[in-house]
């Protein structure tokens, strides 16, 4: 299982009219099961969705592709401005080894992209979200276009943030 879990630390007092979409890149070496995503999100315990299609579990990792997964992460309920995402990846098969048998897999480093509900805020929903967060607006690399939710036809325009 990966847990994701993102701190922005004590500058930021009130992110409750923010989201987080967590772009997971997933290597050969792994995969998402999209039938146990669709399970766990019937019984609302991770908002995440495969982006690929043509997706093949049983596949070795030799024949398989990279994949990508949108997960919508939740504000923690213990910490104020903490987001946390859920995500089950299982091995896949490799090639036998002659020697040690040792596999290594790098998971990088997900995008994190920030949406702030035009609701709260007037027209200028980027002018006010920073604003009220300065500390973003250094962190904002770009715009992704993206559902604005799991279920929404809708798409909005999330900043992808730079992080360390």
């Amino acid at each position: 299982d990966l847990l994701i879990k993102v701190k922005f630390g004590g500058s930021i007092e009130d992110l409750q009219t923010c989201r987080l979409l967590i772009k997971q890149y997933i290597p050969t070496g792994l995969f998402v099961d999209p039938y146990e995503l669709a399970s766990l999100r019937e019984r609302n315990i991770t908002e995440a969705v495969m982006v690929s299609e043509n997706f093949n579990i049983e596949a070795p990792n030799y024949l398989s592709k990279e994949s990508e997964v949108l997960i919508y992460a939740r504000q923690d309920s213990q910490c104020i401005d903490c987001f946390q995402a859920f995500l089950p990846v299982h091995y896949r098969y490799h090639r036998p080894h002659s020697k040690d048998g040792e596999t290594f897999i790098v998971l990088n480093n997900p995008d994190l992209l920030m949406y702030c509900d035009q609701d709260q805020f007037s027209d200028m929903v980027f002018y006010h979200f920073f604003s009220e967060f300065p500390i973003l607006k250094c962190w904002a690399q770009s715009e992704v276009t993206a559902p604005c939710a799991l279920n929404s036809k809708d798409n909005c325009q999330w900043n992808n943030m730079k992080y360390k």
